[in-house]
């Protein structure tokens, strides 16, 4: 799990990372163009899983929320401004989050985890 802190003010709040899509561009195609500019990952498609949509209401747009499968940690360098880290689901309580943003990880949580349970139950089946 990546987070990033806004440090425009005092009383900082960390968030997931976002970008906007271009028009027309496929939500998929943002989410994988987003993270190669703010990370340098080369995501391919069949890594990216959506987590869930919904009308952010200050926005006035809908948002997009995606997790990108990735085979190992590395340090990533490029983002340009804030402070960012790799977390794990248990250090979530621990940390201020954006009210958006702490709700969009406490669903991707959950959405990981079943995949995660649906993917072990697929191995123990085809190696009993």
């Amino acid at each position: 799990m990546i987070k990033f802190q806004q440090t425009d003010s005092s009383d900082f709040l960390w968030s997931t990372l976002g970008g906007e899509g271009s028009e027309g561009e496929e939500t998929k195609s943002a989410f994988q163009r987003i993270m190669n500019k703010l990370l340098g990952l080369d995501l391919k498609h069949k890594d990216i899983y959506p987590i869930y949509d919904y009308f952010h209401d200050t926005r006035n747009k809908t948002n997009y929320v995606f997790y990108g499968q990735i085979k190992s940690t590395r340090e990533f360098n490029r983002l340009k401004q804030g402070n960012f880290s790799c977390i794990t689901f248990h250090e979530i309580s621990k940390i201020p989050f954006a009210p958006h943003s702490k709700q969009d990880v406490i669903v991707g949580e959950r959405v990981i985890s079943a995949k995660w349970r649906e993917d072990a139950a697929k191995r123990e089946e085809i190696t009993p």
